[in-house]
């Protein structure tokens, strides 16, 4: 408990310098957009580059990072996230990727469905060595907010700095006076403004827990927007392993996506739960007076292990402005999501996940008893699966399938309303979620906690489909 008090000390000491640093702080999202460099409309071919750099967490005090920049721009840097790659539904993508980071690394496109030598895991590829280069190709076959992220080493990586969003687009009548995405981040920085080298037990037992929360990489954001007016926010958790409770007081979120797009019935919520991977769409209807101030804050949610409750934590004020246009009226349709058919004589597998804490230094994560890279990989065929996920162990983990979704099914076995599609999900602590899987598409895929340090640690394995 002693530790837990220092921690959370040092969490409000540097999130009170970052958020008030800087009263002039830019009000847009701070996310810049890859270049298309092909004229032709259903093509979006950029360049990609993995690079070192240099951020800002801390005002006045950069700290060395690694990121992507935009490789068709002179003179562009690494930026935290990386730029957005942004397409519409139906459009061919091509990445041509270059590392130059002083270690091999991959492009996972997570949550996208894609063939399966573009997923960018070991299983499917060659690592890409410093100074090589690699070419990523694939359809966009769902509209959404999605993110793309190295499959090495992921919680050094992304931890370092190696993550961006991509957004599909596609004309779903709803109209909103802006389209904005959230990537919500934390980090683990010491005094100095620097990324912190110091992996703590708590930081392998719960995913690491940054001192500095971000959105779009900035503590204390502002952005402006005009009162009476309907917003669209995308939001996506890249945290290594802090789970963001949303709220914005005063207002309800709006429900209309899930991961793998627009669910079949929008839903209204007061909070909203990001795991680590996961993404939400949300419309918000900013109906304060112009001169207000909104605070979108994360409150505690108790994923095991005795985590303490350190309050509200503010993540970006919203400033009203003068009144905007009256927005149209909310589609009458939405998500077109069919129930996924299975019956009793379907495929059922059962994964139970473990801990094991007997070492604090070293903790093992499995899954059936197998801790990654030493596994069995799991043999499947093209088709329909019922997948049993059995958390046996004292805290939570969000389960990431690659390459394809699945729709969550109640403990009687039936899809949850509104139907929708899902990639990742949390799976809470001592109890069994079901999924039923559609596998269609052939290849080795993989599927973990996303939790990073628990994936690194053992907690992912290997699904192996035949054609």
């Amino acid at each position: 408990m002693v530790l837990w008090n220092l921690r959370m000390l040092c969490v409000a000491t540097l999130l009170s310098v970052a958020a008030c640093g800087d009263n002039d702080a830019p009000s847009d999202q701070g996310i810049e957009t890859l270049t298309d460099t092909n004229p032709d409309p259903s093509i979006v071919e950029v360049e990609l580059v993995a690079a070192e750099g240099a951020h800002e967490y801390l005002p006045g005090k950069p700290a060395d990072v690694w990121g992507f920049r935009d490789g068709a721009r002179a003179g562009s840097k690494v930026t935290i996230p990386g730029p957005m790659l942004e397409g519409k539904l139906g459009d061919r993508v091509i990445v041509h990727f270059r590392n130059e980071l002083p270690e091999e690394t991959t492009i996972h496109w997570h949550g996208i469905r894609l063939p399966h030598r573009h997923d960018g895991t070991p299983a499917s590829q060659q690592p890409i060595p410093p100074r090589g280069t690699f070419d990523y190709e694939f359809p966009l076959m769902d509209a959404g907010l999605f993110w793309f992220h190295p499959h090495m080493r992921g919680d050094v990586q992304i931890e370092r700095g190696l993550y961006a969003p991509l957004r599909v687009l596609a004309d779903d009548g709803i109209d909103v006076a802006a389209d904005r995405v959230f990537v919500l981040d934390d980090v683990k920085i010491a005094s100095t403004g620097k990324l912190s080298e110091l992996t703590d037990n708590l930081d392998l037992m719960l995913g690491r827990q940054g001192n500095v929360i971000m959105v779009n990489g900035e503590a204390g954001r502002v952005i402006d927007a005009t009162s009476g007016s309907r917003e669209r926010w995308r939001f996506v958790n890249t945290a290594n392993g802090r789970y963001f409770n949303l709220e914005l007081p005063g207002y309800k979120f709006l429900v209309v996506g899930w991961d793998g797009g627009l669910v079949n019935t929008p839903y209204e919520t007061d909070t909203l739960l990001l795991t680590p991977g996961e993404r939400y769409d949300v419309i918000v209807e900013l109906a304060g007076s112009p001169g207000d101030k909104l605070a979108l804050r994360t409150v505690h949610y108790d994923r095991g292990h005795n985590i303490p409750d350190p309050g509200p934590i503010d993540l970006l004020t919203i400033d009203l402005g003068a009144a905007g246009r009256a927005p149209a009226a909310m589609p009458a349709t939405f998500g077109t999501v069919g129930p996924v058919v299975f019956d009793t004589a379907t495929l059922r597998r059962r994964f139970i996940l473990r801990e094991d804490d007997t070492i604090p230094a070293a903790p093992v994560f499995t899954i059936n008893d197998e801790a990654f890279p030493n596994i069995t990989p799991v043999q499947a065929s093209m088709g329909t699966e019922v997948w049993e996920v059995q958390n046996e162990s004292e805290m939570d983990h969000p389960f990431h399938l690659h390459g394809m979704s699945f729709q969550v099914l109640d403990d009687a076995g039936v899809p949850i309303e509104p139907l929708g599609w899902k990639d990742t999900f949390n799976v809470t602590r001592e109890t069994t979620r079901r999924f039923v899987v559609k596998i269609d598409s052939p290849g080795r895929w993989m599927y973990h906690c996303h939790i990073l340090e628990h994936a690194e640690r053992g907690m992912m394995g290997e699904l192996e489909v035949a054609p």
